[in-house]
């Protein structure tokens, strides 16, 4: 592993992958049905889902027929999204520098809050309502970190597949979880860091106001949950303005 590099160039590879292999497109599917009623996205949109992984959101837009197209920094996911989907529209991308403009911009399961500062993590705010047509949405799908304080386990060690085990150390430092993560595979240790900020919904709504989005609602889960300090997660949307 590069160290000198930020850690999510490093970390979104195959064992990325196998550590994260039950989410799956049943838990994809709840998520953009919720998308669906809250927001009701029209015929003719244009749909970006942004840092998208091996885009299974994607391919569920895409089957019900949206014009959309998936963005993501790692080569080797987009890689994964084309063999496992066929022929997905992906393309590699910075999320501070989006390209077109668009109706709808999704950012799923937990990719924001990556960079180190709240100022570089606004600015990915701003490039995504630079990206957005006048009055189109933002989606966010964000961990709540009061959940994550009350259910944190500091270790835990998995047998992810047969020859595969994988230890993770977590902590909260300096308003972001941390974790180490470690594979024990046959071709030896390999070793990835995670680090993201603890944003609370008030921060995040206060940045996307300063980013010139405005709030308009909040789930505490992907079922439409009503939000909560406890809820497992933080579903917000917001609107860019005329």
């Amino acid at each position: 592993m590069d160290c000198q590099s930020p850690w999510f160039e490093n970390w979104f590879d195959r064992n990325y992958l196998l550590l994260y292999r039950h989410r799956d497109l049943r838990d994809a599917a709840a998520q953009v049905r919720l998308i669906l009623s809250e927001i009701a996205p029209e015929e003719g949109w244009r749909i970006l889902d942004l840092a998208c992984g091996d885009g299974r959101h994607t391919h569920l837009f895409r089957r019900l027929g949206f014009a959309v197209m998936g963005v993501d920094l790692s080569l080797e996911l987009l890689r994964e999204g084309k063999r496992r989907y066929g022929g997905l529209p992906l393309a590699q991308g910075d999320m501070r520098a989006i390209p077109g403009r668009f109706h709808l911009i999704l950012s799923l399961f937990t990719s924001f809050g990556y960079l180190e500062t709240r100022r570089e993590n606004l600015d990915v705010l701003r490039s995504i309502a630079r990206a957005l047509l006048p009055g189109g949405f933002f989606w966010l799908d964000y961990l709540n970190p009061e959940h994550v304080r009350v259910h944190l386990e500091a270790e835990t060690l998995n047998q992810v597949s047969s020859g595969c085990r994988v230890r993770e150390r977590r902590r909260i430092r300096d308003g972001r979880i941390e974790k180490e993560i470690v594979f024990f595979q046959a071709e030896g240790e390999r070793t990835y860091l995670e680090s993201v900020a603890l944003y609370s919904r008030a921060d995040l709504e206060d940045m996307m106001t300063e980013a010139g989005l405005m709030p308009c609602g909040a789930f505490g889960d992907y079922l439409g949950g009503a939000w909560t300090g406890r809820s497992p997660r933080t579903v917000l949307y917001a609107r860019r303005g005329e």
